[in-house]
């Protein structure tokens, strides 16, 4: 079994980066790679959800956690209830967001690899296709509310030197074994923290909470919702 995570970026961007891959075995040790994101179709204005799920390797028995949103917010809503709990500085209305606003091609690109990742099959997701955490495969996280509550001392700021030194110091007491040499970028240590909570999810269940919403489908097809898997601080154990 794999505990995989994706620190995803903007699949629309100009200067579009790949996607930052941790993959954690079942004795905490980290490799890291990256995905690139299909080319946009030129006279599509979008992407389609099934070419961006085919960008990406996955296998039915991974367990996968993404930094990104699942789903959009309820009707009617301007932020999904998760976001707003955990005070995520990305917010997904209840329709794709236009192009051109901070974060809108992030939430957008990431609701369509949602959905063609659910229209694939093979990863139940929490609330949809099991109730339990430890039977679904495919998770939302937000990696700024998990370093918080992770957090004891200020961490530093996160690109930094030392910032970094202290996230993978933080991890590595609490299992995860990181290769030998370049010390990881952020996005590299986020994606670490993403599969980490997944690898939680099995090893130690009571350590892990899904915060928000529980996802549902709409009549047209449109998930909506959708709880973001979060670590319990120590001081509430």
């Amino acid at each position: 079994m794999r505990f995989v995570g994706w620190d995803l970026t903007d699949p629309y961007s100009r200067a579009c980066r790949p996607v930052d891959i941790a993959e954690v075995d079942s004795r905490g040790r980290v490799r890291f790679s990256e995905a690139r994101w299909p080319t946009r179709p030129a006279r599509s204005r979008d992407f389609d959800p099934a070419s961006l799920a085919a960008a990406f390797t996955v296998d039915s028995d991974d367990v996968l956690v993404v930094d990104g949103p699942q789903a959009l917010a309820r009707q009617g809503a301007t932020v999904r209830e998760a976001e707003r709990l955990l005070r995520a500085p990305g917010r997904t209305p209840d329709v794709l967001p236009e192009l051109g606003r901070p974060f809108s091609g992030f939430v957008r690109g990431s609701v369509l690899l949602f959905a063609g990742l659910r229209a694939r099959g093979g990863l139940p997701m929490l609330d949809v296709d099991t109730a339990s955490l430890s039977e679904a495969r495919l998770f939302e996280a937000f990696p700024g509310a998990a370093w918080r509550a992770l957090a004891v001392e200020k961490l530093g700021a996160k690109a930094s030197r030392e910032g970094r030194e202290r996230r993978r110091a933080v991890l590595e007491a609490r299992g995860l074994r990181f290769p030998s040499g370049e010390l990881p970028t952020h996005d590299q240590l986020d994606a670490a923290l993403c599969a980490w909570l997944g690898w939680l999810t099995r090893k130690a269940p009571e350590q892990v909470v899904a915060v928000g919403a529980p996802l549902v489908v709409d009549a047209h097809g449109w998930m909506r919702e959708g709880r973001i898997l979060d670590l319990l601080p120590v001081r509430k154990r």
